[in-house]
């Protein structure tokens, strides 16, 4: 069974994972694995990054290095063993160090030590110590079961690749409130011996305590027979709670008989879900982003999703800009975004930023900022059109444009159209003067508006209170461009 040397990261004031320095604290996963050739011994080592020393290298990047050693013995007897300097990529602020070795052990029971020093200040050291036993025959097998923190596909030969992706072990077993996908590797080993197809089975169970389980997720794979066959699942956790929970890989045969399993534990920490933006307290927001932002930005940002919220928060939300009251700014702009994402608030908040910050830069007219004119308010609220007509070319209008929506999910509906125009002709400052959404301006007359400059142009006789349309002429194409494009 793969062993964990978990650091036990407690709630931390609900969010935070702390600042204290503790002793070196580091974990090791070990999984036995093997070749057509022999079995080995997958050791993935990772050292927490505030509880070793990092030291500066130039001005503005600092680095960490750990001595590791690593035994594998059988008695008194040495089989196998590393020596090396672990040393962490340049960084600009602590971060963790990761890294995997691989040595080779042939069926057996043995003891495997790693000793970790931190070379920057040798007193500061751990150890892990665990008995395992090694026992791959011509026989069905499969490995232990390896969390991951991520994987892609990679071809190159570095030490995380395997199989063609690159993989990377997910240390401690801890999924942290960011993460939104459990993923997992494992090896099977001789299915040719079922003869036939058999089954992969496997299921997230929360651990209630007094031993009572309770099943989250499943899923399953079939699997043709052969000598090795890897298994590489992704599953969402974006939904799971805070908590204990086990995750379990069954291999089973046709018949659904279970031939093998493998379980391994893992800590889920997901504080914002199931929660009640009403309910936070000042404590809860001294390490999340908000803190960060000086008075110009919550301002900024209190405009910028303005465009977006809803109709019944407008009014504080106004309330409050007049107030100025930064910490009031603070709290509607966390509860604002946790609502969005309540795994990563912090990232929701990016997102939405870089897109405010994009259409403030395109469309700023001068006298606002550019997410609140007309299109750049669409934008926030719609995203980017399917298509676009600009004319400023028409003799008998202003310059105007055309936004077209083929698919228009707000209001199910298709071949959705916004129509600006700059009477003032003053720089970007284009006005929503019709549209054919459900909900937005919708302007019978917008034609003759756009026309006004030639007013008895219009149609409908000589009635001009009741004219909707002007009569046909040079360049007048608006109307095509609106009912046919």
């Amino acid at each position: 069974m793969t062993k964990f040397s978990l650091f036990l990261l407690s709630f931390l004031g609900f969010l935070g994972f702390g600042n204290r320095l503790l002793a070196l604290d580091t974990g090791v996963n070990y999984i036995v694995f093997a070749t057509p050739e022999q079995t080995y011994l997958e050791i993935n080592l990772a050292i927490a990054g505030k509880t070793v020393t990092f030291k500066k290298v130039d001005s503005t990047h600092l680095q960490a290095a750990v001595e590791v050693m690593i035994l594998i013995k059988n008695g008194d007897e040495i089989v196998n063993f590393e020596k090396y300097i672990l040393n962490s990529p340049l960084v600009v602020k602590p971060q963790m160090l990761v890294d995997v070795k691989r040595l080779m052990v042939p069926n057996g029971k043995y003891t495997l030590e790693v000793d970790f020093t931190d070379v920057g200040n040798p007193v500061n050291r751990d150890q892990y110590r665990a008995n395992f036993d090694v026992a791959l025959e011509d026989r069905l097998y499969l490995s232990d079961i390896q969390l991951l923190n991520a994987f892609y596909p990679d071809s190159g030969n570095g030490p995380f690749n395997k199989n063609g992706y690159y993989l990377e072990p997910l240390p401690f077993g801890y999924y942290e409130r960011q993460a939104v996908k459990l993923a997992f590797y494992a090896e099977i080993y001789h299915s040719t011996t079922l003869k036939t197809k058999y089954n992969v089975r496997y299921f997230i169970e929360k651990l209630e305590g007094n031993g009572l389980k309770s099943l989250i997720s499943a899923g399953s794979q079939q699997k043709t027979p052969s000598d090795i066959d890897a298994v590489l699942v992704q599953m969402d956790i974006s939904k799971v709670e805070s908590g204990n929970y086990a995750l379990t890989v069954e291999l089973r045969s046709e018949t659904n008989e279970v031939l093998l399993t493998r379980t391994v534990p893992f800590q889920r920490v997901n504080p914002f879900f199931n929660f009640d933006p009403a309910n936070l307290t000042p404590e809860m927001l001294e390490n999340q982003f908000v803190q960060q932002l000086q008075i110009e930005d919550l301002e900024y940002v209190m405009r910028a999703i303005g465009i977006t919220v809803a109709s019944t928060e407008s009014e504080m939300l106004n309330d409050i800009l007049k107030s100025k009251d930064e910490k009031a700014m603070r709290y509607f702009i966390f509860k604002h975004f946790v609502t969005l994402d309540h795994n990563n608030p912090e990232a929701a908040f990016n997102r939405y930023i870089d897109r405010a910050n994009a259409v403030n830069a395109r469309f700023q007219s001068g006298f606002r900022y550019g997410f609140e004119s007309d299109r750049g308010r669409t934008f926030m609220r719609f995203g980017k059109p399917d298509d676009l007509v600009h004319v400023e070319d028409d003799p008998s209008a202003p310059p105007y444009e055309i936004w077209i929506y083929y698919n228009f999910p707000k209001t199910a509906q298709q071949n959705v159209k916004f129509l600006f125009y700059n009477p003032s002709l003053a720089g970007e400052d284009f006005i929503l003067l019709h549209s054919n959404a459900r909900g937005e301006i919708k302007n019978p007359k917008w034609e003759r508006i756009l026309y006004s400059r030639n007013a008895p142009d219009q149609e409908d006789g000589d009635n001009f209170n009741d004219a909707t349309q002007v009569k046909g002429n040079v360049g007048r194409n608006a109307r095509a461009y609106f009912e046919d494009f």
